[in-house]
């Protein structure tokens, strides 16, 4: 998360953006782990939700949601033909700092469910 954070400061929003799906990413992955089974070599964060979910952990829609608005900004930020112009040019702070805050809750709600 707080590789997330700096760029904010730097106006690197578009690697705020990156390193936001990339916690949410990881978490999953720690979770998946933690209930068992390989998550394998993905960056598909609805992918990884459902590995999770069949192992019986239901994720709660607003979870889900982050999960969907995050899960393209693993291209978007890095790559302009996925962002359709070079990716500095496509966040704002205000963006960032929403897929922040998703992927805040993404990570609080996988702490949550380790216990």
């Amino acid at each position: 998360m707080d590789t997330a954070r700096v760029p904010l400061s730097s106006v690197k929003y578009y690697a705020s953006a990156f390193h936001s799906q990339q916690a949410a990413e990881e978490a999953l992955k720690a979770l998946s782990i933690f209930l068992g089974k390989d998550p394998g070599k993905t960056h598909s964060l609805t992918g990884l939700a459902e590995v999770i979910e069949g192992e019986g952990l239901a994720i709660p829609p607003k979870v889900k949601e982050d999960l969907m608005v995050l899960s393209s900004h693993f291209v978007i930020s890095r790559y302009p033909d996925a962002a359709n112009g070079v990716p500095f040019k496509q966040y704002s702070r205000a963006i960032s700092e929403d897929l922040l805050n998703r992927a805040k809750e993404v990570v609080e709600w996988v702490r949550g469910s380790l216990q």
